[in-house]
């Protein structure tokens, strides 16, 4: 495998991970120096964020209670790696209300 997929693989393992954070979502580029740029909630898709900080090689990485997702573009090479979570029921197997017993009324007219 190469290293920009297993950069992937390995930006998916460590948020995959991670029990701590609710919710993270942030951008990582790879300069042509090697340098890293990391923004996190990145308001600009993943190709915009590459192309304003002059990165050839960019990763986003989405985790959210629907799963993890990481993102990644190297020059024309594209890859998702993505683990979701099973859906939420709709419709519940418990009970959420009790009938205490049926209500009396006197009768008014008689």
């Amino acid at each position: 495998m190469n290293a920009f997929l297993e950069n992937a693989q390995e930006l998916f393992d460590v948020a995959r991970a991670d029990r701590g954070a609710d919710h993270t979502d942030f951008t990582l580029l790879v300069r042509p120096d090697g340098g890293l740029h990391l923004i996190m909630e990145s308001p600009l898709s993943l190709d915009a964020a590459a192309i304003h900080a002059g990165a050839r090689t960019a990763y986003r990485v989405t985790r959210n209670c629907d799963g993890v997702r990481v993102t990644g573009r190297e020059d024309a090479r594209q890859c998702i790696i993505e683990d979701r979570r099973p859906t939420r029921d709709l419709l519940r197997d418990q009970v959420l209300y009790t009938v205490a017993g049926q209500a009396t009324f006197p009768r008014l007219l008689e």
